[in-house]
């Protein structure tokens, strides 16, 4: 997991000597809900988002790439938290920071330019596990030493002429840190559909539990994201409630509560749609969604929301 900005760091923009607080937005999903908070970003001065608040969202890095289960995103959020306070990586920390800076050279790396990325990290792991009897899980004792010897094993196979820029790249990349988070001044948001196909209630119970434990705001909407985006439109009140909690599908492609929305926005698609439009009547998705359960331990079994709750308490940065 890592920021979305290349290189984060902390900002002081404001009146000179006061620091901006990080938003931290950790998504379930991988398209959808950044496309809204992008457009969050963009109209941050016409919709009121407090002039002290950084919006940073947090991207999957390549290991995690197709990751869906909010446990499972949790879990590796808190590691990367720990990696940061500890200054100690694992090994698929490691392996995550050389595909990074791999897939940023492959342009100018013709020997594995048309080798796919899964290739170069299934073989990766097998370096890893066969060659240096390493885990994922375990932590790299000597960084430079575990990557250089990677790098060669990676040589062995691919013929790679440039082995020592990308070795100083990569650790130069390792060496910018995780992500920026202050445990005492930002916010990590934890933002996901109350889906209960793949979101069991056990894990709904230990999602919460541990974003207390660690004061992590917990951002969630049943029976997905689609029905946030619902609520910037009065026709929502007028809605089936049951029919929207059950959110069935209505047809091979759309469940219900995307099929409403796509009544009202024929063009919506989960990877691209006009967000600045819906932002901009972000006012009355706060509005609406207090008709609805607000509530973060009822909201494992009813319709509503509370992303209107993060809103309100982007505007007033408290």
């Amino acid at each position: 997991m890592r920021e979305k900005r290349a290189f984060a760091e902390r900002t002081r923009r404001f009146n000179g000597d006061r620091t901006r607080k990080k938003y931290f937005l950790v998504y379930e999903g991988s398209n959808t809900e950044e496309i809204y908070f992008n457009a969050v970003n963009a109209l941050r001065n016409e919709i009121g988002i407090h002039p002290l608040i950084e919006l940073v969202s947090l991207i999957r890095s390549y290991s995690e790439e197709g990751w869906s289960n909010p446990k499972k995103i949790l879990e590796c959020l808190m590691r990367e938290i720990r990696e940061k306070e500890t200054g100690k990586i694992s090994y698929k920390t490691l392996l995550d920071k050389i595909m990074e800076t791999i897939s940023e050279e492959r342009q100018n790396l013709p020997e594995i330019s048309n080798v796919s990325r899964e290739t170069i990290f299934k073989t990766l792991q097998y370096c890893c596990k066969e060659n240096m009897k390493k885990s994922m899980e375990d932590i790299v004792e000597n960084v430079a030493e575990s990557c250089k010897e990677l790098l060669f094993l990676l040589n062995k196979r691919f013929f790679m002429e440039r082995i020592a820029e990308i070795l100083e790249n990569i650790m130069k990349n390792i060496e910018k840190g995780g992500i920026t988070y202050s445990k005492d001044f930002d916010k990590v948001c934890f933002i996901v559909d109350r889906d209960k196909d793949s979101f069991t209630e056990k894990q709904y119970n230990f999602v919460l539990e541990k974003c207390r434990e660690n004061s992590f705001g917990f951002y969630i909407t049943n029976p997905c994201f689609e029905f946030w985006l619902l609520l910037h439109f009065e026709e929502v009140l007028s809605m089936d409630k049951e029919k929207l909690l059950l959110n069935n599908r209505v047809n091979s492609k759309n469940r219900y509560a995307e099929a409403k929305l796509k009544e009202i926005l024929p063009k919506y698609s989960k990877t691209r749609y006009d967000a600045e439009l819906l932002v901009k009547n972000i006012d009355k998705a706060i509005e609406n969604e207090k008709m609805f359960c607000e509530d973060i331990e009822e909201l494992k079994n009813q319709l509503g929301s509370n992303l209107g709750v993060l809103i309100q308490e982007m505007k007033r940065n408290e």
